[in-house]
């Protein structure tokens, strides 16, 4: 299979548009990455060469676009010259809002996700003194808790669910303690710390 036939595989097959061609007719083109866990969007180039071959895809954050700077690395490509960076920046901003986007993902999900994915844990999956449902609210065992997110592949650390949950007003805490973000709870035979959070339709109630 020729350079050129395989060119055109890679292009029917891509989300990724023309964006600009170079005096040595080199093709850039592109596309929208959207993280479909975070929802961060990066910008993907990617040069077509008149003989067929493809180059690798480069990544750029959205943020970072309002420089014409940030896209010098493409100088560094055969067929691009410095001079035509100005002119693909200007291509690229001119027709951002007309390119396709990508669903891609870093492993991490959505915080919607999370939630949801939780709730239905800790009403399916109860183990007493580890995870149940009381009063309103989900609750896991704080050193538990970690074991519980390998388990689902939600992508987060037990500390990066505790602080979010927590700035979105879902976790309960005792204040003016060391275990800032886990709430103690009497099982029974011991007091033990709990990843605590309001479940759906949840009552605050202790």
């Amino acid at each position: 299979m020729r350079n050129n036939e395989i060119a055109k595989l890679f292009c029917s097959n891509s989300p990724m548009q023309e964006i600009y061609k170079t005096e040595k007719d080199v093709i850039i083109i592109g596309a929208w990455s959207r993280d479909v866990g975070t929802r961060e969007c990066r910008l993907k180039l990617a040069s077509i060469y008149p003989d067929g071959e493809v180059s690798p895809i480069r990544e750029y954050p959205k943020s970072k676009l309002t420089d014409k700077k940030c896209l010098n690395d493409l100088a560094n490509m055969d067929g691009i010259t410095a001079m035509e960076i100005e002119a693909i920046h200007k291509a690229v901003i001119a027709q951002a809002s007309q390119l396709q986007i990508q669903a891609d993902s870093d492993g991490k999900s959505s915080l919607s996700e999370v939630y949801q994915a939780l709730c239905e844990y800790v009403g399916t999956y109860e183990e007493p003194g580890r995870v149940f449902v009381r009063d309103g609210y989900g609750n896991i065992l704080a050193t538990y808790l970690q074991t519980v997110l390998d388990k689902l592949e939600l992508g987060y650390t037990r500390l990066e669910l505790q602080k979010n949950f927590k700035a979105w007003g879902l976790l309960r805490t005792n204040q003016g303690t060391g275990h800032v973000y886990s709430y103690k709870i009497n099982t029974g035979s011991a007091n033990d710390w709990y990843f605590s959070f309001k479940l759906q339709g949840g009552s605050e109630a202790a």
